[in-house]
């Protein structure tokens, strides 16, 4: 499971450090029962003058790749536009999700990164960061005779090139089945993750309503590993992957994925 850990920084100058910090902490609790989040710890950074991502503490939770960092409010990456343009830019490349609970930013879902999106297209800042990570087309996949796709409806996240009949990536749906596993190895129910999408406007592959059972559909098919199951045989790198096999293997460990909670 990806961890989810609680970041505070203490700017040199603050004074009434404690009960600052206790009430960054309350925050960011409430935040994660109401949203269904399993709070692993809490990071505070103490006093660290300097860049962002300069800061001992926040180089810690760079490494740790995959992880979803929360913090009370954007002003917790730094005082200036540059650090918060910076950090986010570094934390959408190493593929971590960042909540800022005053401001209501969530890089996990579609609107979220909206705000790397603009970020690029201001000349003053586009400069300090990397545009936002994409996911690669370049490769080219040459598909087993036996699954090549004679009908049906397209698994979502993908559409169907019907010149060369290959499964090709859909931008837009892969992020959101991304942001489906991040949020299930975060700890969200089905029925959570499956409200979220529709109350954002999340259309399905029909453009229907989410249900849980569409939830778990997407959950369960190595399909979005890159492998194609046909029958009782596995077909390795038979199309572009939008998930890890790591993930998919974390999700799909957890005894409770069988349930529709």
């Amino acid at each position: 499971m990806a961890s989810v850990v609680g970041y505070i920084w203490i700017n040199p100058q603050e004074t009434g450090v404690d009960a600052r910090v206790t009430a960054d902490q309350e925050a960011i609790q409430a935040y994660c029962a109401a949203n269904g989040l399993s709070l692993s710890d809490f990071r505070i950074e103490a006093g660290t003058p300097g860049a962002a991502l300069d800061r001992p503490v926040m180089k810690e939770l760079l490494a740790e790749e995959g992880s979803t960092l929360i913090v009370t409010s954007l002003i917790s990456l730094g005082r200036r536009f540059h650090d918060v343009a910076t950090v986010l830019s570094e934390l959408n490349h190493r593929q971590m999700r960042l909540i800022s609970v005053e401001e209501n930013v969530d890089t996990g879902r579609p609107e979220g990164m909206q705000l790397l999106k603009v970020f690029i297209t201001i000349p003053q800042v586009a400069c300090w960061i990397r545009a936002p990570r994409e996911i690669p087309q370049s490769k080219v996949y040459v598909r087993a005779r036996e699954v090549l796709h004679n009908g049906g409806t397209c698994p979502y996240g993908y559409t169907l090139d019907e010149a060369s009949n290959q499964f090709v990536i859909d931008s837009v749906e892969a992020q959101v089945v991304q942001r489906i596993f991040r949020e299930r190895s975060a700890g969200r129910s089905l029925r959570q993750i499956a409200g979220d999408l529709t109350r954002d406007g999340v259309a399905t592959k029909r453009g229907g309503r989410w249900q849980a059972n569409t939830v778990k559909t997407i959950l369960e098919n190595v399909f979005y590993t890159g492998d194609y199951q046909c029958q009782a045989k596995l077909y390795e790198n038979d199309h572009e992957a939008i998930i890890s096999r790591q993930q998919f293997a974390e999700v799909n460990s957890a005894p409770e994925i069988v349930q529709v909670v």
